[in-house]
């Protein structure tokens, strides 16, 4: 389980998302609020960006509390659109570089919070079955994160995104029968940010999106899995919905 952050809007400092608002994604590694299986996320953190419109990303496999050089690249690094999440490692996935979101192909980057239980004898093996050699060579770690990523890259060889996602849970819901799977995930390719609050056989973990909180500029889209403040304008994304928001305010919710 892990605690994710979208942003899009007006260029900001990454720090005025990881360590600003009141309950910051740097507080939520060491004081979540809504985290129903795990205590801290503790083990590593990540954030993804665009320069030039080019995906670009910093990871660690360390508390984000531990990173002596992330104060001054947060407030260093101004962007118009961010993902970022600290990591609550899933028992028997380790920690390491390799295994830390945000995951990146091309210009796409990636994140999710939550697990597919028993995922070595249920859910690798039959996602392996299914992958276009490409994707699946693309794979350097062993989490199912970054297999559920590769999964709906498959399937966006032939689709847009949207029709994408839709599919890698549905083939999902198949191959796990009685087997649970939480799947809150992030996507983003610099123009759009692609998010769904979903599970299988489970509850889906939280999820809110806010436009105009206070604090942020005006034109503002934030999603997040627990609320930076106490602003009224933070709204829960139902169960089973996909949201997407996009640089023209054009917001989309989507049944799934």
């Amino acid at each position: 389980m892990c605690r994710l952050l979208a942003y899009l809007g007006p260029n900001i400092s990454l720090n005025r998302l990881l360590f600003e608002p009141e309950h910051s994604l740097e507080k939520q590694a060491w004081q979540p609020r809504e985290l129903r299986e795990a205590k801290l996320n503790a083990d590593g953190f990540g954030f993804g960006w665009y320069h030039h419109r080019q995906a670009m990303r910093y990871r660690q496999p360390i508390p984000i509390w531990n990173d002596a050089n992330l104060q001054d690249l947060a407030t260093s690094l101004h962007a118009d659109l961010y993902l970022a999440t600290v990591r609550s490692a899933t028992p028997g996935l380790g920690v390491g570089h390799y295994n830390t979101q945000p995951f990146r192909y091309q210009n796409w980057l990636f994140m999710h919070n939550g697990y597919i239980r028993d995922f070595a004898q249920t859910g690798r093996p039959q996602i392996r079955k299914i992958l276009a050699h490409e994707f699946e060579a693309n794979i350097q770690g062993n989490t199912d994160s970054e297999y559920i990523f590769a999964l709906i890259l498959h399937f966006l060889e032939n689709n847009n995104m949207t029709q994408a996602i839709i599919d890698a849970f549905s083939i999902l819901n198949e191959i796990l029968g009685q087997h649970s799977a939480l799947l809150n995930i992030m996507l983003s390719d610099g123009e759009r940010i692609y998010a769904t609050r979903y599970a299988i056989n489970g509850l889906s973990p939280s999820l809110y999106y806010g436009v105009n909180v206070e604090g942020f500029a005006p034109g503002s889209q934030l999603i997040v899995s627990e609320a930076l403040n106490d602003s009224t304008h933070w709204q829960v994304v139902d169960e089973h919905r996909l949201l997407i928001m996009s640089r023209d305010d054009d917001r989309v919710e989507l049944a799934l």
